[in-house]
């Protein structure tokens, strides 16, 4: 076990830690968009995200006040939640552990009986779907979303494109169009996400990020819709941004489509398309892809 005795310097992340965190949080085998080493970072800011390094294990926390502790990644986690009890008794708090699925929170309590309380967070269940259902969209209950593509395809002279450095600004300034559309980002949340998305993609290689753009238009065109996104684990590509120019709602289905048969298809056979935040238009756009399946998580709080 490690030794309490041992320092938890949490610190808030840096692009530099991507170089040794990542790995570990992908190793680490789960599935939930928080256990991302590209989300960690693009929401430090807003969350007050911070890491810390004892080892080959990645430790993760939020809140500024009351932290809430992710799931250890790397070497026992049994042995690092026991550590992580201890680190707060030291300090005369108690544990609250986040990111839990349901078979995970079984083990747990089979490690730590009667130890924790847990509340399933329903807002941040993640909606989980097979990589070949986006790129195929096949059967009837994807009837709508075939129409959206054709109808836009019927409407405009269309292009895929990866993002690149050369078209970086272009996709930045649609971005920017989208927020100001949207009250000019008066919304906190909003103009966070703005300057998160404006430093992800200015450093994509580092951040293992890869995205996409649809443009309309001759002569160059007009980005009018973007994605981008990690991978969370061997399987799993997480989808951490979707923006979509309000005067062109159906290139959502169409840089959903493209970017998973281009991007993400053969590499990867489940797409995280993270959370709803209990925003009911979210809820409603996720559901009518059919996920395969919603991934729960509950916070734990360690009965005092």
């Amino acid at each position: 076990m490690l030794d309490t005795a041992q320092s938890l310097a949490f610190r808030e992340p840096t692009l530099e830690d991507a170089a040794w965190a990542a790995p570990i949080l992908r190793a680490a085998d789960y599935r939930a968009c928080e256990l991302s080493f590209t989300t960690i970072f693009m929401w430090r800011k807003y969350y007050h995200n911070q890491i810390a390094r004892l080892g080959d294990t990645v430790f993760a926390r939020s809140g500024d006040t009351e932290p809430v502790y992710l799931l250890p990644a790397g070497g026992n986690l049994r042995e690092n939640i026991a550590f992580l009890r201890e680190w707060e008794h030291e300090r005369g708090e108690t544990l609250l552990l986040f990111g839990a699925d349901g078979e995970m929170k079984d083990r747990i309590d089979g490690w730590f009986p009667g130890v924790f309380e847990w509340e399933p967070s329903p807002n941040d269940f993640d909606y989980l779907y097979n990589t070949e259902d986006l790129v195929n969209l096949a059967g009837k209950k994807y009837h709508a979303k075939r129409n959206h593509i054709a109808g836009f395809s019927a409407a405009y002279d269309w292009r895929y494109e990866p993002i690149t450095p050369q078209n970086t600004d272009e996709v930045i300034e649609m971005t920017r169009e989208w927020c100001r559309l949207r009250g000019n980002c008066e919304d906190p949340g909003l103009k966070n996400e703005n300057c998160a998305i404006r430093e992800a993609l200015r450093n994509r290689e580092a951040l293992s990020l890869k995205g996409g753009l649809i443009r309309v238009g001759g002569d160059g065109g007009r980005v009018v819709a973007m994605t981008m996104g990690s991978p969370i684990n061997r399987e799993v590509f997480d989808i951490h941004v979707e923006k979509a120019l309000p005067d062109y709602a159906a290139a959502y289905a169409v840089i959903n489509r493209e970017f998973a048969a281009r991007e993400i298809m053969g590499r990867y056979p489940l797409i995280n398309r993270e959370n709803d935040l209990g925003i009911e238009g979210l809820r409603r756009a996720k559901k009518s892809y059919h996920p395969a399946r919603i991934l729960e998580k509950y916070l734990g709080t360690e009965r005092s």
